[in-house]
């Protein structure tokens, strides 16, 4: 147990170090780093953007007036509704973060994807503006064609930017953490987790100096050996909980590094706003009464997300009735019972409600065991296929439509496995402050799992999404949704 110190009253011009521009003062490592980290990076690559849609917009115009007559240029709302559209898909899918790596192949996918559902949708929302041409054949080519061709487009330029290191270093980052080891092992676990690998240099709270936190900023650092052509340059500074009452009297040096140079992170705040999750092994509860937490039911967010549900379910279960009926056919045909499976779950609040979805197993199933394993024998042949498709899930727009779930929130558990985890996992219980959900943010992050420790790897993805739900937020998750439907990860 590290002893809790009284830290000595620091001196107020001790901290006008952070008022001195870093060129006067010289600090070990990068110098142009900063800059790069500042934002203008990211305003380049978005100007960029915007510059290489109107570009391929003029192009796509122009051979199409070759081979219809194009009677007017379009005018400006027809061309900025799908270049914002297109614009704003390719930030909801982490286009423009610096924590991308744009090599991968799950950006990959879900960048294309977003492009795909950009032109399908910016074509739609300008239809009504007439046409571009002398035929709405031209028109309709030339919206869906420019925000496929900047699709691809853009996304060779981030793979070159990517390539040349000009955007990371090869999707790895380095952080500093004062801290102790499990705190350490902890931090990388959450890390791998969330998909953003990164080298952990890491000082003992009690050690920490100027002089050793200096020396860690060289890129040549010991855990950036490895990198040698380019190694990483240090992205970010964690305080870990055990270091805070250790480390006033560098605070004032901490805080010139947090203005000038590099981002200092409590730790909570790195989970909150770099990691994207929520730290649950934390035992202490001042996260519980930060303002963020708070949930307010009579906000703009939770009435849009409502009308959005309701019509979103209303014209899935019309266009889906076809698909409804074939599937509950054949799975009647397939094996005895009711084509409906019905469970009871738990929803807002901890009430318990009946989950409707498509029977994928024999009758009684969950008699034989409560989790479903690799190559389950209760799986019915048409339950396979239904549970590789993701068809299982189409009748649990019924329960959003009748309002027991969303579209976007926390899985609704079974009323059995709920009282396990609640039993074993400290916070269980706040996942059930939103409504649950169809898809959500574990889901699209974490796959499919089983057992308290997946309970509890998915449960950091859950709170982290009831402290910050947002439109913003589940228009992101229903994009990554596609990608992994379409690429069927995670089910089973």
């Amino acid at each position: 147990m590290i002893p809790r110190l009284t830290p000595a009253l620091t001196p107020l011009d001790s901290y006008r170090d952070a008022l001195v521009p870093a060129t006067e003062q010289k600090q070990p490592g990068q110098a142009a780093a900063p800059k790069l980290r500042s934002g203008l990076l990211e305003l380049a690559l978005l100007a960029a953007d915007v510059v290489l849609w109107l570009a391929l917009f003029g192009c796509c115009f122009e051979i199409l007036a070759l081979f219809e007559h194009a009677s007017h240029f379009p005018q400006i709302p027809s061309i900025g509704i799908p270049l914002v559209v297109s614009l704003l898909s390719s930030w909801l899918v982490g286009g423009y973060d610096r924590d991308t790596d744009f090599r991968s192949l799950r950006f990959t996918s879900e960048f294309i994807l977003a492009g795909l559902v950009a032109s399908l949708l910016g074509a739609a929302l300008t239809a009504f503006l007439g046409t571009y041409g002398g035929t709405r054949l031209v028109s309709r080519l030339l919206l869906l064609g420019t925000p496929v061709a900047f699709t691809f487009v853009s996304l060779l330029l981030r793979r070159y930017l990517a390539g040349r290191r000009v955007w990371d270093n090869q999707g790895v980052r380095r952080l500093l953490l004062l801290g102790q080891a499990d705190e350490a092992a902890t931090l990388q676990r959450a890390l791998e987790l969330a998909g953003r690998p990164t080298l952990i240099e890491r000082i003992e709270p009690s050690s920490a100096s100027r002089e050793t936190i200096s020396a860690c900023l060289a890129p040549h650092s010991s855990a950036s050996a490895g990198l040698a052509e380019n190694p990483a340059p240090l992205d970010s500074i964690v305080i870990a909980p055990s270091a805070e009452p250790l480390i006033a009297g560098i605070t004032p040096y901490l805080v010139s590094l947090h203005a000038r140079q590099i981002p200092v992170y409590t730790w909570s705040a790195f989970w909150r706003q770099r990691v994207r999750m929520h730290d649950v092994y934390d035992c202490s509860t001042a996260w519980l009464f930060e303002r963020d937490f708070r949930l307010h039911r009579t906000s703009v967010h939770w009435h849009l997300k409502r009308l959005f549900d309701i019509g979103l379910a209303s014209v899935g279960l019309l266009l889906a009735a076809p698909i409804l009926l074939v599937t509950a056919i054949l799975i009647r045909l397939d094996s005895p019972g009711p084509a409906l499976f019905r469970q009871q779950r738990i929803g807002f609040l901890g009430k318990p409600f009946t989950i409707f979805k498509f029977r994928s197993m024999g009758l009684h199933a969950e008699q034989v065991g409560q989790l479903t394993a690799n190559e389950d024998p209760r799986i019915t042949r048409i339950g396979q296929f239904l549970r590789r498709t993701r068809i299982d899930e189409i009748p649990q727009l019924i329960n959003v439509l009748i309002g027991d779930m969303s579209f976007v929130g926390p899985r609704p558990e079974w009323t059995v496995c709920v009282e396990n985890y609640e039993s074993q996992l400290n916070y269980y219980h706040l996942r059930h402050l939103v409504k649950p959900g169809i898809t959500g943010w574990a889901q699209v992050n974490y796959p499919y799992g089983q057992g308290v420790q997946d309970a509890r790897n998915k449960l950091s993805f859950d709170l982290h999404y009831v402290t910050h739900a947002s439109i913003v937020l589940d228009c992101t998750i229903l994009l990554k949704t596609c990608y992994v439907v379409l690429g069927r990860i995670g089910g089973r």
